[in-house]
């Protein structure tokens, strides 16, 4: 994602953290901050903070979930995570049907 800042094209920098359940793994809500402006003090405790709130509004009970924060780059499109409790990282989950299968919501070929 680019911006346009005072006429001149601007890469952000993208902060993320996801919260997942401690037991499973299980990602409850991913959180992503970006950054326009680089004189600005963005800090791991600040998207955590955020990640938390909007999980709340969400539904979900934030202070039962941990937090990761994530490299957004090492993302893959399409992909599913889930986080190894044990060390504390992303790993990939096999995706075994479509997420959204055939439906009402498909347009017809």
């Amino acid at each position: 994602m680019k911006a346009i800042v005072n006429g001149k094209p601007l890469q952000p920098r993208i902060f993320m953290a996801v919260l997942y359940d401690p037991a499973t793994g299980d990602i409850a809500h991913s959180h992503r901050v970006l950054q326009f402006d680089p004189k600005q003090k963005i800090t791991k405790a600040h998207v955590e903070e955020r990640a938390r709130e909007m999980a709340m509004t969400h539904g979900w009970d934030a202070s039962k979930l941990k937090t990761l924060h994530v490299d957004h780059a090492k993302l893959q499109k399409g992909m599913r995570y889930r986080v190894d409790p044990k060390a504390h990282r992303l790993v990939e989950v096999a995706v075994t049907k479509p997420m959204f299968p055939d439906g009402p919501l498909r347009l017809e070929k």
